[in-house]
């Protein structure tokens, strides 16, 4: 009898664990944040002689991202930076196409695959909210192998979060 007894307890215990675990437990709140994007157009101006003895031509503006968190309390905030074009036409290799923050030196290659420009932990209407930055660009010349031509690609500026 005593074996029955200590089980049942171990079933009533697991029970009113379970009962106060779904009427305690308060539902999870997602972390909504959104992504503001200006200047996404980026434009180049006709290359020089200067420019091609420099190795380069930078674009005449940036764009410029903000995010600001909507919803929720602490998460990690992460923009990335890619391109959806294969190349930039006309025999260009798309790593010619640069970008670096405004803060920072350092030029990269756009590939076609994510690469993190900045992360901030984000706490609603305090730490880091809103955060913005600009994120420059250039483009590689080469005298012998730039033909004359119009080049052209897509880049995509993307929001990740993480909730800590």
């Amino acid at each position: 009898m005593r074996a029955l007894q200590r089980k049942l307890r171990g079933v009533s215990t697991s029970a009113a664990i379970l009962l106060v675990l779904v009427f305690v437990a308060s539902p999870l709140a997602a972390q909504k944040t959104n992504l503001t994007v200006s200047g996404g157009t980026i434009t180049f101006p006709a290359p020089t002689a200067a420019d091609y003895i420099a190795g380069f031509v930078n674009s005449t503006t940036g764009a410029t991202f903000t995010v600001a968190a909507q919803t929720g309390a602490s998460r990690t905030t992460t923009i990335s930076i890619r391109s959806t074009s294969a190349d930039l036409g006309n025999g260009k290799v798309i790593g010619d196409l640069q970008w670096r923050r405004s803060d920072l030196a350092t030029w990269n290659s756009i590939t076609l695959t994510d690469a993190q420009v900045e992360q901030r932990v984000v706490v609603r209407n305090a730490l880091n909210d809103p955060w913005n930055n600009t994120i420059f660009f250039r483009m590689v010349l080469n005298w012998t192998s730039d033909a004359p031509a119009t080049y052209s690609a897509n880049y995509q500026i993307t929001l990740s979060q993480t909730v800590p």
